[in-house]
C-alpha cells in the first residue's frame, strides 16, 4: 500500500509538470484540442450519414455501430492518457536521458510511460463518455444487463492492458534499435481499423485483427459482450491474451534494458 501511494504521488507530480507545459503553450494546445474534437464530431457525422441510406451495417443498428466507434475511442484515450510517455522514448534513449532514469529509485518503465500526461485527452474523454452513455441508453430494452455491463467494463480494461503490452513492445524496440517511429505509427494506423466492428472486414483481416495484432479484442469485444454477442470462449481468449501479452512484453523490455549500454559507452 505504501508503494502504491508513493507511485501515485510520483504520477501526480509528473502530471502536474505535464499540465504546466500544456498551460504554457495553451494556444497551441487549444489547436490540438479543437482538432481532436473536430475529428470526433466529423466521424460521428459520417456514421449517422451512412445510416441515412441503410438500416444496419452487417446487422448492427446505429446505436450499436456508434458504440463500437465510441468504445474504440475510450480504449484509445485510456492508452494515450496512461502510456503517452512511451512515444518520446526514442529521444530519451538517443539523448542519454535514459541513463538518469535507470539510477532513479523508481521503476524505469513507469517513469518512461508516465513522463507525459496528455490533459487534452481528459477533455476529449468528457464528450466521448457522454456519447457512450447515450449509445448504451439507445439499445433495446433488456439488452444491457448488469452482467453484460460488467463484462463491457472488464473487457475495456482488458483492451487497455493489451494496448499497454503493445506500447511496451514498441518501447523495447526503441531501446534495442533506437528506432520506433515506424512501429508506433503502424500500431496507430492499425488501431484506426477498430473504429468499426471487426465483422465488416474480410475473413483474412478478421484473423489478423483478432490473433496477430489484436485490435478487435481491444475495441470490438467489449461492445459485443455488452450486446450479448460474445461467447464465453472468446471472453476467456481475451483475458488469456492480455495476460500472455503483458508477460511477453515485460520480458522483452527487461531483455532490452539488459542490452542497453548507455549512449556514452
Amino acid at each position: 500500500m505504501r508503494t502504491l501511494r508513493r507511485y501515485a504521488r510520483i504520477w501526480w507530480r509528473l502530471a502536474a509538470m505535464s499540465f504546466s507545459e500544456t498551460w504554457n503553450t495553451r494556444i497551441n494546445s487549444l489547436g490540438w484540442l479543437l482538432g481532436k474534437l473536430v475529428r470526433l464530431i466529423f466521424f460521428f457525422i459520417f456514421i449517422v450519414a451512412i445510416f441515412k441510406h441503410t438500416d444496419s451495417i452487417h446487422g448492427y443498428t446505429l446505436p450499436e455501430a456508434s458504440l463500437f466507434f465510441l468504445t474504440f475511442n475510450v480504449v484509445d484515450l485510456l492508452a494515450q492518457l496512461l502510456f503517452r510517455g512511451i512515444y518520446g522514448l526514442r529521444r530519451i534513449v538517443t539523448e542519454g536521458e535514459l541513463d538518469f532514469y535507470l539510477v532513479q529509485p523508481v521503476n524505469v518503465l513507469f517513469r518512461v510511460a508516465c513522463q507525459t500526461v496528455d490533459f487534452l485527452d481528459c477533455v476529449v474523454a468528457v464528450p466521448v463518455l457522454a456519447l457512450t452513455a447515450w449509445a448504451i441508453a439507445q439499445l433495446p430494452a433488456g439488452t444491457v444487463t448488469p452482467g453484460n455491463l460488467t463484462l463491457y467494463i472488464l473487457l475495456i480494461a482488458n483492451g487497455t492492458l493489451i494496448a499497454f503490452a503493445m506500447h511496451v513492445l514498441v518501447a523495447a524496440l526503441a531501446v534495442y534499435s533506437q528506432q520506433m517511429e515506424n512501429a508506433i505509427w503502424l500500431y496507430r494506423d492499425l488501431m484506426v481499423l477498430g473504429r468499426f466492428p471487426v465483422d465488416i472486414y474480410a475473413k483474412g483481416m478478421q484473423m489478423v485483427l483478432t490473433f496477430l495484432v489484436p485490435i478487435a479484442v481491444m475495441t470490438s469485444f467489449p461492445t459485443k459482450a455488452l450486446i450479448g454477442l460474445l461467447s464465453a470462449r472468446w471472453i476467456a481468449y481475451a483475458l488469456l491474451l492480455s495476460t500472455v501479452s503483458i508477460g511477453v512484453s515485460l520480458w522483452l523490455w527487461l531483455k532490452a534494458l539488459a542490452h542497453y549500454s548507455s549512449v556514452s559507452s
